[in-house]
């Protein structure tokens, strides 16, 4: 958790709670929590930095439900595809 929030703070300026990484962190895996904070960033310098902070965590919260919710379809359709054609994977 200590490197998610080094990144927001670098990329992104003041912290959001304990409590929000630990939300974060219990929804989604650690790579998605990053993605959502990276993208966050992207959107903060591509409206020139005025998002405020509750945005920012609204906005990387977004990105995650999103990630997560794609991952898991992936997996189900995966696993899926393994019972219909026998794969060994």
């Amino acid at each position: 958790m200590n490197e998610l929030k080094a990144l927001w703070q670098k990329l992104l300026g003041p912290l959001p709670a304990d409590e929000q990484w630990e939300l974060w962190l219990t929804l989604h895996a650690e790579s998605v929590v990053r993605k959502g904070v990276l993208q966050a960033a992207a959107k903060n310098l591509s409206l020139g930095q005025t998002m405020t902070l509750d945005y920012k965590i609204r906005f990387a919260s977004k990105v995650m439900i999103d990630q997560t919710a794609r991952d898991e379809e992936n997996a189900a359709r995966r696993e899926q595809l393994r019972k219909q054609y026998g794969g060994a994977r």
